[in-house]
């Protein structure tokens, strides 16, 4: 369990290292281009930040499947609201500014709503392996939700505002948080009883696909939210959105809080609404410019 939190809490710190590389990279493409199509997709091999940023990513995926691996969804999740913390002050020294005071209040709650979830989570919780029976709704529900994103892309892809990509794509990469959960979940079931192929293995594919897909749907929606808006758009969305999402989906689909007293449900939602309301104070936070005397000594 601690070993899943403390990947989860290094996994933030690279998401919010990679969600700033690529959002400049983005931007700085967008800008040459002038245009959005394969031609500028295409060059954002090209760019070293957006290059660099995509490997700090990676290595937060990979850093968040040890997290779940180690411990319950509703445990590991949460944790990735740090991310934002860190992303606002990266953006604040890269743009030679203090967080002011309320700045710095709305850091602390965050960190106190998401350490009083994981706490409420980790006494209350459990990883399982799902049967196919439970799991066959949540693919659906990806289906359906994959559907209506597609329609959308079509008829408001130079419309939508910034946010919306954003949340969209944050909602695909919960989808693949939870449904990566059932794979690992039963792999690491088929292991203890000493088969790692069997019976369930094609069902357990089936879910990796479905992963696959549900990711590759988030990454174009974020990268559009990239090219249109800041870092701490697409950040906020991810470490509120992408959470809510898989947590949801792991209590009330995948039965993970199967047992917990009745008095975590209040305990839960009580620490989420602390945690998005110093979310929300942060992001209202203006930047303290620093004085150029007081930045030269920095």
């Amino acid at each position: 369990m601690i070993g899943g939190v403390v990947a989860a809490l290094l996994g933030a710190v690279f998401l919010a290292l990679g969600a700033q590389f690529q959002g400049r990279g983005v931007r700085s493409v967008d800008r040459a281009e002038h245009r959005d199509g394969l031609r500028q997709a295409l060059r954002l091999f090209g760019s070293g930040g957006w290059l660099l940023g995509t490997g700090f990513l990676v290595l937060a995926i990979l850093l968040q499947l040890v997290g779940l691996l180690l411990a319950p969804l509703p445990v590991v999740q949460p944790i990735g609201v740090l991310s934002l913390v860190v992303t606002a002050l990266l953006e604040r020294r890269l743009a030679h500014a203090r967080i002011g005071r309320r700045g710095v209040t709305g850091v602390v709650v965050a960190i106190v709503g998401t350490a009083a979830f994981v706490v409420v989570a980790a006494l209350t919780t459990r990883s399982s392996s799902p049967a196919p029976a439970v799991v066959i709704p949540v693919l659906v529900l990806v289906g359906v939700v994959l559907l209506v994103l597609l329609g959308g892309w079509v008829a408001l892809r130079t419309r939508a505002p910034a946010v919306a990509f954003a949340v969209a794509g944050a909602a695909c990469f919960g989808f693949v948080v939870t449904l990566m959960k059932v794979v690992l979940d039963r792999s690491a079931a088929a292991v203890q009883q000493g088969a790692l192929i069997g019976p369930s293995t094609p069902f357990s594919l089936l879910v990796l696909v479905a992963a696959g897909i549900a990711g590759a749907a988030g990454l174009a929606l974020v990268q559009r939210a990239y090219a249109s808006g800041s870092a701490d758009i697409v950040v906020a969305a991810l470490t509120v959105v992408d959470p809510l999402v898989a947590v949801t989906l792991g209590i009330a689909l995948l039965d993970q809080a199967r047992g917990a007293p009745v008095w975590a449900f209040p305990a839960f939602a009580l620490a989420v609404a602390v945690a998005i309301a110093g979310v929300v104070l942060l992001a209202r936070n203006p930047p303290v410019p620093v004085d150029r005397q007081e930045a030269r000594g920095r």
